[in-house]
């Protein structure tokens, strides 16, 4: 069982804690997981096509990495993978629309 300090006052400081009693893998497990969920979701809607879907859930994804990134929830590897992942899918989206 793990301690709970008696200072957290603020959801940045449970955060800092869930982080750290799981060896820094909560915040991005959660990120990836809230990244399946919203593709999955956007690839059922039949106006989406696959690379709309995936441009846009990871920009999403992006921007909550970046916040993370500044909080220090999250390595700048895992940053920069859905960066990656966003220009990808923004090459994608172009290619399949120009085509």
């Amino acid at each position: 069982m793990y301690d709970t300090p008696g200072g957290m006052n603020s959801t940045v400081d449970v955060f800092s804690w869930a982080n750290s009693v799981t060896s820094n893998f909560f915040f991005p497990g959660v990120l990836i997981a809230v990244y399946v969920i919203i593709l999955v979701k956007m690839m059922t809607n039949q106006a989406n096509s696959a690379s709309k879907s995936f441009a846009a859930a990871s920009f999403m994804i992006m921007i909550v990495s970046v916040l993370a990134r500044v909080m220090d929830f999250v390595s700048t590897g895992f940053m920069s993978v859905f960066i990656i992942l966003t220009a990808i899918g923004g090459i994608w989206m172009h290619i399949e629309n120009t085509g």
